[in-house]
């Protein structure tokens, strides 16, 4: 009974387990990201389209480096996604929905228009969390997160809030052109988030074969 059970935890901890849907996350990341790159080439917004293409660029880059197991870089570019993703909704919230679009129309759009001012502004405070948890508590004390996949209970709550932010984004009288770019934009960044997901756990369970390797190669040099 105990030797299935370190079986089934050896499996789930295989590097393995993920490389088809890391693979899956990254193709669907880009693909929803060329979408939204048409539709923001309609709307005439180049500034949107030079953030896409930074956090595209990053995205892909960063899926590469790990497949070379250039680990420094894979971290590098981590925290770059995240830093856009950061960036991509601060001027969301406060330029286009506080600033140009003025704060009281949502508010005075009624609940769907409250909702999704609240999710986008929820969304750009967990970005921050997130990247402070991972990269300044964790890799910078550690060099490995403690707590793996990032903060679960911070990952989880923005799964969350993306989820609402489509629904609430569908509720509002947009024109189909923004109502589409808004959607194919926040898939774009949930195929990423799985993308960081996916290698963050890898890099975690690379992390464990060391160590079982180094325990391994200890056992043989005290025989």
């Amino acid at each position: 009974m105990q030797e299935n059970r370190q079986e089934k935890k050896k499996g789930r901890e295989s590097i393995f387990l993920n490389e088809y849907f890391m693979t899956a996350a990254c193709i669907f990341a880009f693909a929803a990201g060329c979408v939204s790159f048409v539709l923001i080439r309609i709307d005439g917004d180049s500034f949107s389209m030079f953030e896409l293409i930074v956090k595209l660029a990053a995205t892909i880059a960063m899926f590469f480096a790990f497949r070379k197991y250039d680990w420094d870089v894979v971290k590098g570019m981590m925290g770059g996604v995240l830093f856009s993703l950061m960036y991509q909704e601060a001027h969301l919230v406060l330029a286009q929905l506080w600033g140009q679009e003025d704060f009281d129309t949502y508010l005075v759009a009624g609940i769907q228009g409250s909702i999704y001012l609240s999710a986008a502004g929820m969304s750009f405070l967990m970005t921050i969390i997130i990247t402070i948890n991972h990269f300044i508590i964790n890799y910078a004390k550690k060099g490995n997160p403690e707590n793996i996949i990032f903060n679960r209970m911070a990952i989880v709550f923005k799964f969350i809030v993306y989820g609402v932010l489509l629904v609430a984004n569908c509720m509002l009288a947009f024109a189909p052109v923004v109502l589409w770019k808004n959607a194919m934009g926040c898939l774009t960044d949930i195929a990423v988030l799985l993308l960081l997901v996916c290698i963050e756990s890898q890099l975690d369970s690379f992390k464990v074969l060391r160590q079982e390797f180094l325990a391994e190669k200890k056992q043989r040099r005290n025989r």
